[in-house]
């Protein structure tokens, strides 16, 4: 029955007032209401933390960092129709960061493997530096970036393995500082993206708003965030050239990628150069 009618039937007849209240609460839970953050583009994605970066005319994405990228280099990008994204590390200290000293020493476990002067973080107890990364958040957003990049937030799957962090993390810690984060970022108007972890995607695919994956055609759990595509997410799948020099094979690399309807990126490993996407 037409709305309408259905209300002014239930003018006259009284006992249809609990059935309008009803209709009008199904109504109002069935309302999809459009986020206050940006819709992550898919498309062509430029990845580069170190070193100068020079944009080729077809990237729509770039993730930069945070600190190094300057609010103009930003506002350029945005003038040009490019979708900018800040990399913030949330898992991990780095020593060469200006609010390093603010981070409880205690919290500060052990090196994290490979990476000279980064140690991980203690995300179980994340309200002692809670500070720290809302203000890292607020000058993502000030910036003029669009989204954020949090990076290891798969420490509590680390511990599982020979290569400790220094604390117990379970799947709950993680969950709960992830969630506090994507909460973090959808205050300040930011959308945010799923770093691997994959074994997170039925928690967060719902929350995230993309997926950025490192060498998940390599160590065969690409399939695992077909969910985001099938939500119209994007996903960014980087592969490293060194590990395609080991053995990964980029001619099979980029076909996969787009059977799964992501994007394919090839990058150095230590991200200081423009990186080749899949066509």
């Amino acid at each position: 029955m037409h709305t309408a009618k259905f209300l002014f039937l239930c003018a006259i007849m009284t006992f249809c007032v609990g059935a309008s209240s009803g209709l009008s609460a199904r109504a109002m839970a069935q309302t999809s209401v459009a986020p206050d953050w940006p819709k992550v583009p898919t498309g062509p994605f430029h990845w580069q933390l170190q070193g100068d970066i020079d944009l080729a005319g077809d990237i729509r994405v770039v993730g930069s960092d945070l600190f190094e990228t300057s609010a103009d280099q930003v506002r350029q990008w945005r003038d040009a129709g490019v979708f900018p994204i800040c990399y913030i590390n949330v898992g991990a200290v780095e020593d060469w960061r200006d609010d390093r000293d603010r981070f409880p020493s205690d919290l500060i476990g052990n090196a994290y493997w490979g990476w000279p002067g980064e140690n991980w973080l203690d995300v179980s107890r994340f309200e002692r530096f809670a500070d720290v990364m809302r203000d890292r958040f607020d000058l993502c957003r000030d910036k003029g970036f669009l989204a954020v990049e949090p990076d290891n937030i798969d420490a509590y799957e680390s511990d599982d393995s020979s290569k400790e962090i220094g604390f117990t993390l379970t799947r709950a810690d993680q969950l709960r500082y992830i969630t506090w984060l994507i909460d973090q970022a959808h205050a300040r108007g930011l959308a945010i993206g799923q770093k691997n972890a994959s074994e997170l995607v039925p928690e967060l695919v719902e929350k995230m708003d993309f997926a950025l994956l490192e060498s998940a055609y390599r160590f065969g759990f690409m399939g695992e965030f077909t969910p985001y595509h099938d939500l119209g997410k994007p996903v960014f799948a980087v592969e490293y050239i060194e590990e395609i020099e080991n053995g990964t094979d980029p001619q099979s690399l980029c076909p996969a990628a787009r059977k799964l309807g992501f994007q394919g990126v090839i990058a150095h490993l230590d991200l200081d150069r423009a990186p080749q996407n899949c066509p």
